[in-house]
C-alpha cells in the first residue's frame, strides 16, 4: 500500500511540528510548510508564506511533484492579536486574515482535487476564541469564527467525493503562540493549559474515527457553558483578567 502524505502548514514549531511528529511516526509522509527551518524529521520542507497567492501555489506543486498525492491537509498556521477594537491597526487585521482565514481557504480549494482522488481529509485549526468571544481579542476571534464556518460548510459540500472535514477546537497550550501574537495587550494567564504532544495523540484518533470536531483541552466546553448562562458576569470577569 502506497505511504499517504499530510500536508501541514506552520510545521516548524508548536502545534504544526507535534502534529507533524505524530502523523510522521504513524507511517505518512510529511510535507511541511512555514518560513523557518523546521528543527526535526519530514520528508519534504517547503519554504513559504502562504499570504501569498504564488507561494501557495508552490506548495501545492511541490507536494504534488514530490509524493504524487495529497491525503491530509491540515491548516495549521495563524497569528494572534491582542488588541481592543479602537486601537487595531487595519494593517494587522488584514495579515491576520491572510494567514487566518484567507490563506486557508485558497490552499484548500488547491488541495481539493488531490484529495477527491485520494478521499482525503482536511483538518483546520481553529480556536476556543471561534465559539466564545473575548474582549480584546475581537479579530482574531472573528477569524476563527470564520474558520468554523467555513470548516462547517465545507464538510457538507465535500461529503459526496468522500472527503472528510475535521474541525480543531483549541485552547491554550504550551506553544508560545502568546509571544508571538500582535498587538499592544498582554493575555492573562490560563491554568491546565494542554501539551503540543498530548494535542496531536487526540488529533491523529479524531482522524481515524471521522469525527467532525474535537475540543482540546476538552474542559473549554464547560467554560463555554457558563458563559452562555452568565454573559454578564463572564464580561465582568474577563475585563478583569485583561486589567
Amino acid at each position: 500500500m502506497m505511504k499517504k502524505v499530510a500536508l501541514i502548514t506552520g510545521v516548524s514549531k508548536g502545534l504544526g511540528k507535534s502534529l507533524a511528529e505524530k502523523f510522521r511516526s504513524e507511517g505518512f509522509y510529511i510535507s511541511g510548510v512555514s518560513r523557518s527551518q523546521p528543527d526535526t524529521d519530514i520528508d519534504l520542507f517547503i519554504k513559504a508564506d502562504i499570504t501569498d497567492q504564488t507561494e501557495r501555489d508552490k506548495v501545492i506543486r511541490q507536494t504534488a511533484e514530490r509524493f504524487g498525492r495529497i491525503d491530509i491537509l491540515i491548516n495549521n498556521a495563524g497569528i494572534g492579536l491582542y488588541e481592543r477594537w479602537e486601537g487595531s491597526d487595519m494593517d494587522d487585521i488584514r495579515k491576520l486574515f491572510d494567514l487566518n482565514l484567507f490563506s486557508v481557504i485558497d490552499l484548500t480549494k488547491k488541495a481539493v482535487p488531490y484529495l477527491k482522488e485520494t478521499k482525503g481529509t482536511v483538518i483546520n485549526v481553529s480556536s476556543v476564541a471561534g465559539k466564545l468571544y473575548m474582549p480584546y481579542m475581537g479579530a482574531y476571534c472573528s477569524s476563527k469564527y470564520a474558520i468554523n464556518a467555513f470548516s462547517d460548510s465545507l464538510r457538507a459540500e465535500l461529503k459526496p467525493y468522500g472527503i472528510h472535514v475535521l474541525n480543531l477546537i483549541v485552547g491554550r497550550i504550551k506553544t508560545g503562540f502568546s509571544k508571538r501574537a500582535m498587538g499592544s495587550k498582554k493575555p492573562p494567564e490560563t491554568p491546565y493549559g494542554g501539551s503540543p504532544e498530548r494535542f496531536a495523540e487526540v488529533t491523529y484518533k479524531a482522524y481515524l474515527k471521522k469525527k467532525r470536531e474535537i475540543w482540546y483541552p476538552h474542559w473549554y466546553r464547560y467554560l463555554i457553558i457558563l458563559a452562555k448562562i452568565f454573559p454578564d458576569t463572564f464580561d465582568r470577569i474577563s475585563l478583569k483578567k485583561w486589567g
